[in-house]
């Protein structure tokens, strides 16, 4: 009976192009060992297990001697020890990753579909929207660090506001690597270390969420919806309230709001909305706008075109 390596070297090379490659790898120690690439363009997939492929770029080629392979640019072989360190440690990422989007789709409560959303898609097409880009592209690099800024995205409809809100978190993922660090005890000892869990990110439509709250008083289904979203505003690493001051004005809406910002004033926040600051106290009172405030960092869209007008 052939062995399971054999079964899959045979596959591979019915699988794979003609065209000879040689481990460059085996070559500096004298020998002539022909690569193995899988036919096809490279195909990829996003955080959403959205499909890409590329078309004319080659799938990585590998060595079945030395282990070999083109991926990212060209891998050394490693040894036992290395690979199943290098396993454990993809195994790792790759749970925080999936813990981390995992939270964001359970939690948030989107107006339409903004998964796609990034700062290279983002039309920076003038001055006034590179610069509100780079603004908010800054403003994620200090939420990243752990910094309990509150960034207020504040402009008329159809500026970016919420692209870019989005984009933020995207970068966040990014740059934290979808962990954040915190001290874990030792078991047996009253000593903590160093550990990571996936970073809590959550995104609400804030007029959404209101309607959601009131719909969820007949609805079983949608109060546990609901329920999971306030919570996880109150309690996540960093929270994006997007459309805030677009709810209608009721003394149950401000209460929302209200509490939320009570519990908010000091933690990681990004708000989007249309109306001024003098506006916002208008609709909710002073004290409110004052903790949304708190630590702010305002970018302005006034300058920036709607895009839906062609902008």
């Amino acid at each position: 009976m052939r062995g399971i390596n054999e079964i899959v070297l045979d596959y591979v090379k019915r699988y794979s192009n003609e065209e000879k490659e040689f481990c460059p790898e085996c070559l500096e120690h004298g020998e002539k060992t022909t690569m193995f690439r899988p036919k096809g363009d490279k195909i990829t997939y996003d955080n959403y297990d959205r499909k890409t492929v590329h078309k004319g770029v080659k799938k990585a080629a590998f060595c079945p001697v030395c282990g070999y392979s083109t991926l990212d640019g060209g891998t050394k072989p490693v040894t036992k020890d290395e690979l199943e360190q290098r396993t454990a440690q993809i195994a790792t990422e790759n749970s925080l990753k999936h813990g981390a989007i995992g939270y964001l789709t359970s939690t948030s409560i989107f107006a339409k579909d903004i998964t796609n959303c990034t700062f290279d898609n983002f039309a920076k097409d003038n001055d006034d929207r590179l610069k509100v880009a780079r603004y908010v592209y800054k403003g994620a690099m200090h939420l990243s660090e752990g910094e309990s800024t509150h960034m207020i995205l504040q402009g008329h409809t159809g500026s970016g506001k919420t692209h870019l809100a989005f984009a933020a978190i995207q970068e966040i993922f990014k740059q934290t690597k979808y962990r954040v660090k915190y001290r874990k005890r030792q078991k047996g000892t009253n000593e903590s270390a160093d550990a990571y869990r996936n970073i809590e990110i959550v995104f609400c439509s804030w007029p959404l969420l209101m309607k959601q709250i009131k719909d969820g008083f007949n609805d079983d289904q949608i109060k546990k919806a609901t329920d999971r979203t306030v919570s996880a505003l109150q309690t996540a690493d960093i929270a994006v309230v997007d459309d805030l001051g677009a709810e209608r004005d009721t003394d149950f809406n401000f209460e929302q709001i209200d509490n939320l910002m009570q519990i908010r004033e000091d933690l990681p926040l990004i708000v989007t909305t249309n109306e001024s600051f003098e506006e916002l106290v208008e609709k909710y009172d002073e004290r409110t706008v004052s903790r949304i405030q708190a630590h702010s960092a305002l970018i302005k869209f006034d300058d920036v075109a709607d895009y839906r007008q062609g902008g």
